[in-house]
């Protein structure tokens, strides 16, 4: 999952030195409001389909219609699976927002990321040395504005979020460049270096095989 996606950060750093350990997550009782919403939705509109369904093919007459009009029948499967997906994605989206929690540690040497998902854990690490830098990014969705402080590494999957807040100073993006010994860059950095890795993958993808 991208940076952006943990709403939550908690810091601890120890005396204002490395390591540094954060815990980010979403806030349970927002995406469960969320989650709960959308699902209530998708009940009202699908389970009567369902139902439905269910009823023609337990009716000899409406299986023999069907099999005599093949292309309503296969109108209405369209619809319902059009239907589910419709409301598979978002509801499979918030539900790992929901029960995704990251523990990232920051050494002098190393960045670690363990992560704990409903179906399992990860964990992973790189040097320090292969991040880019800091940057301070302003983020705009339809509930507003927030600021984020981001460890940006040429792998999009790699790049940490370090702090999430309404404002954040230079001050504070200072700060914390020094604290993780990487310079600050600018936000644009951060879209052209995950431009050009997604450049290089779709290079690798299409390349010819000679005969």
């Amino acid at each position: 999952m991208r940076p952006e996606a943990f709403e939550r950060v908690d810091l601890a750093i120890n005396n204002g030195a490395l390591p540094l350990r954060s815990a980010q997550g979403s806030p349970q009782s927002s995406s469960f409001v969320r989650l709960a919403g959308l699902a209530l939705l998708a009940a009202a509109i699908v389970v009567p389909q369902l139902a439905l369904a269910g009823y023609a093919l337990a009716s000899p007459e409406i299986r023999a219609a069907i099999l005599t009009q093949p292309v309503a029948a296969f109108q209405f499967a369209a619809a319902l699976l059009f239907w589910l997906a419709l409301f598979g994605w978002p509801l499979k989206a918030l539900y790992q927002r929901l029960t995704w929690r990251r523990d990232v540690e920051i050494t002098s040497e190393q960045v670690a990321v363990r992560d704990s998902r409903a179906f399992g854990r990860g964990a992973w690490s790189a040097p320090l040395s292969s991040y880019s830098g800091v940057t301070h990014h302003v983020r705009a969705s339809l509930s507003g504005t927030r600021h984020e402080l981001i460890l940006v590494h040429p792998d999009r999957a790699k790049s940490v979020l370090l702090l999430v807040a309404e404002h954040i100073t230079d001050a504070e993006v200072q700060r914390m460049s020094r604290l993780v010994g990487r310079p600050t860059v600018p936000a644009g950095v951060l879209y052209r270096l995950w431009q050009k890795r997604e450049s290089a993958t779709n290079d690798r993808q299409w390349m010819p095989v000679a005969a």
